[in-house]
């Protein structure tokens, strides 16, 4: 009973970004003991779980990788370099018995309360984003980053296919959907529409999901003043599904590509060693952030890390293929954690990529033992 309680305590606090949270909206010290309270949990909830199982080795040696070779160019405090570092290795190890023990239905209710953070933020408190310096007209809940928001919110879709009962599933999609419209991401709106479209073609029974996008496009319209919404953002959305215009301006505005393209001549100075952790992350009038985990890798910490990370996944998607009949569920979830990659920068302090990344490989693990 004990380690149940931990268990969804520390899916909680990991996957719902309490620490980061608690920065925000009461004080670094809280949040600090709240992030040390979360490492300590994992600890204790690993020792706890004996008989151990095999730890996730891929995902062990890069996080060593990258933090030694990154250090090597890494010209901020040492103290900060092996605080993350430590944090971070600790999450990878410990987490892997908390995602052993835990089930899709564990990850989607989890995931569930994360959406309706977002909800309760542009329903009841919209206006506390410009109040605390977060981004205005667009709605993040928990996770503070309407990007991030909206990638959980197609996690929990991703997941809510896992689900059999019929209610809870349908109120999952419902809620996820409206959510993540809510924070009016362009990512959302594409992915969200990509992951049904496998899932119809995986069974036709999913073809009422795009009436609930409808009918979380109704409710977000209806019951919400359109002034609380960054405007351009919104008439983009709400075009995607009416019979006006998609505003291609709004959409292709801020492209990545351009981002991206800011980055490439610094890679190709250094691409060995890098430029050092968190060179690529900061952001600065001529740097806006790579918003690329993949470009952070190489250009932070040189070609050896990054090589063994797309190796990793490249086999994380290999075989949720393989087993797409079995659970299909594992591809729609492995591709929202590859699209979200390519589109921020954030894998090390967000935790829910690596969290979820882990929980694919031990299900990969268990389907091939299972195949023995």
């Amino acid at each position: 009973m004990a380690t149940q309680v931990l268990k969804y305590l520390v899916l909680f606090l990991v996957l719902c970004n309490i620490p980061g949270y608690l920065y925000v909206f009461t004080n670094a010290t809280l949040s600090s003991a709240v992030s040390i309270l979360t490492s300590i949990f994992l600890i204790l909830f690993f020792f706890l779980s004996k008989p151990w199982q095999k730890p996730v080795i891929p995902f062990i040696l890069f996080t060593i990788l990258y933090f030694t070779i990154g250090s090597l160019n890494y010209y901020g405090g040492e103290a900060e370099l092996f605080k993350e570092f430590i944090r971070f290795l600790i999450l990878v190890i410990c987490i892997t018995e908390v995602m052993y023990r835990s089930t899709y239905k564990d990850l989607f209710y989890i995931l569930l309360l994360g959406a309706i953070s977002v909800i309760i933020n542009a329903f009841i408190f919209p206006y506390t984003n410009a109040l605390y310096g977060l981004v205005k007209g667009r709605y993040g809940g928990f996770f503070l980053n309407p990007n991030t928001a909206g990638i959980v919110c197609l996690l929990g879709i991703a997941l809510s296919y896992s689900i059999n009962n019929v209610k809870w599933r349908t109120v999952g999609q419902l809620t996820f959907t409206l959510a993540g419209f809510l924070t009016l991401s362009r990512t959302f709106i594409v992915v969200w529409l990509f992951i049904n479209f496998l899932a119809i073609i995986k069974d036709r029974k999913n073809l009422f999901v795009p009436i609930i996008g409808i009918l979380a496009l109704t409710v977000m319209v209806t019951f919400t003043d359109r002034k609380i919404f960054a405007a351009d953002r919104f008439e983009a959305l709400t075009a995607f599904f009416g019979e006006g215009e998609v505003k291609t301006k709004t959409v292709k505005n801020d492209s990545r590509n351009e981002t991206w393209a800011l980055y490439y001549d610094k890679i190709y100075e250094k691409p060995f060693f890098g430029h050092g952790y968190k060179s690529f992350q900061r952001v600065t009038s001529r740097s806006p952030g790579a918003h690329n985990t993949y470009l952070m890798i190489i250009g932070e910490s040189g070609i050896i890390p990054f090589l063994l990370f797309i190796g990793t996944f490249i086999y994380l998607l290999r075989y949720c293929l393989r087993y797409f009949k079995e659970e299909p569920y594992l591809l729609y979830t492995v591709l929202v954690v590859l699209l979200n990659l390519m589109a921020s920068h954030t894998f090390f302090s967000n935790y829910q990529s690596i969290t979820l990344s882990i929980f694919i490989f031990l299900k990969i693990r268990t389907l091939k033992a299972n195949e023995i």
